[in-house]
């Protein structure tokens, strides 16, 4: 890609971010450091990402990559591809801002070449990825319509009628695995995925919502922390629902906003599934109360764990589990286990002491600017042409 089309993707993807930022602001919590650890995650992965990057594309391009992916519980999803641009550009903004004075021309060239050719792949990985041939769901109109035809017809054959009773309940049960797979990835989505609005009828729409990394003491330890007394009945799960009369907003944080927000009493069936090694399986609507059950339990340990911590131990785990993002890459050529993912001491040593006396990175400031400033000048910087 030449180097405009590169900044057109760069305004492009600052404006996806603004839009998140938007909806969602700056995270806080009162149990972890999030903004901090967020940007000591951001560091790590501006100094470590091009060269775990570059072995994965060895071993895999972006396309393959791409349609091997379309499949249900896979880990390489809107968010995770939204990882590839998102952590790494923002601490490009932060470096730039900080060490540059705001001028991308004094960024080294060689670190200038690595994120052009980063975002290349990314951009051939996104098009690739979502049936509409955009690189984001923004881009796609706001929706994250991925699967093959036989995901959707694997789903549409299991799902059984509800009453909307049965919904709340299960609404219940899946807010508790949200929870704690919320609390395991230190208050972060990373193991969280909702897709669609897959038309199935008239005013009628498949969502799905599916985790992937849950603890059951089989797969192997997803974070040091992970492994708590209480095992979920499988490493993961997917909850498809078909409704109607309602409408629907996906974002590339793999978010769903469903209205009306009370939607139970739409919903007309329902299925749930897991994966045994390479194989779909259904689950029983009546298995999601092991679930519930085992996550709340879980949570609680995981609560109590972390309370014990101190702000730089929250911290340094928090940005770890960020970083542990990119072994879903990792994980599709099989070389996981030769990266080291742990938060540097480099990094350590240069952004911890900052962030355990400083809330947010003095390059955040770029965010919420006028629309014209921000127009001119992107909240991730262009690329010198």
């Amino acid at each position: 890609m030449e180097t405009s089309e590169i900044n057109q993707q760069l305004t492009h993807l600052s404006q996806v971010f603004s839009d998140i930022l938007a909806e969602r602001g700056l995270l806080e919590s009162k149990l972890f450091p999030v903004n901090e650890y967020i940007c000591v995650s951001f560091y790590q992965t501006y100094e470590h990402l091009f060269d775990v990057m570059t072995q994965v594309w060895k071993k895999i391009t972006p396309e393959v990559l791409a349609k091997k992916s379309k499949t249900l519980l896979s880990e390489i999803q809107a968010l995770s591809i939204t990882y590839l641009w998102l952590y790494y550009g923002l601490a490009r903004m932060g470096v730039i801002f900080n060490k540059c004075n705001s001028d991308p021309s004094k960024e080294p060239t060689e670190r200038q070449e690595q994120w052009k050719w980063m975002l290349e792949q990314w951009y051939r990985l996104g098009t690739n990825y979502f049936n509409t041939g955009k690189p984001t769901v923004a881009s796609s109109g706001g929706v994250n319509l991925a699967l093959r035809n036989d995901s959707i017809s694997w789903l549409k054959d299991h799902l059984e009628p509800v009453s909307e009773e049965q919904v709340r309940k299960i609404r219940r049960q899946i807010g508790a695995v949200d929870l704690y797979a919320f609390m395991d990835e230190c208050e972060a989505r990373a193991k969280i995925i909702d897709h669609g609005p897959y038309p199935v009828g008239h005013n009628e729409v498949l969502i799905i919502s599916e985790y992937t990394h849950l603890h059951d003491g089989k797969e192997a330890l997803w974070l040091p922390w992970s492994d708590t007394e209480s095992k979920l009945p499988s490493a993961s799960l997917g909850i498809a629902m078909t409704m109607r009369d309602c409408t629907t907003f996906f974002n590339d944080v793999g978010t769903a906003t469903v209205q009306p927000g009370d939607y139970s009493k739409l919903v007309t069936n329902a299925c749930a599934y897991t994966k045994h090694g390479s194989k779909i399986v259904a689950l029983g609507l009546d298995e999601l109360s092991a679930f519930a059950e085992a996550a709340d339990a879980a949570q609680t340990e995981l609560y109590l764990k972390f309370a014990e911590w101190d702000k730089k131990t929250l911290m340094i785990a928090g940005a770890e589990a960020y970083w542990r993002c990119y072994a879903r890459y990792t994980n599709q050529v099989g070389i996981t286990s030769k990266i080291d993912w742990k938060i540097s001491q480099a990094v350590i040593d240069e952004h911890v002491p900052f962030f355990m006396d400083n809330d947010a990175d003095p390059a955040f400031m770029r965010f919420g600017r006028f629309d014209d400033e921000m127009e001119a000048d992107p909240t991730l910087y262009l690329l010198p042409e």
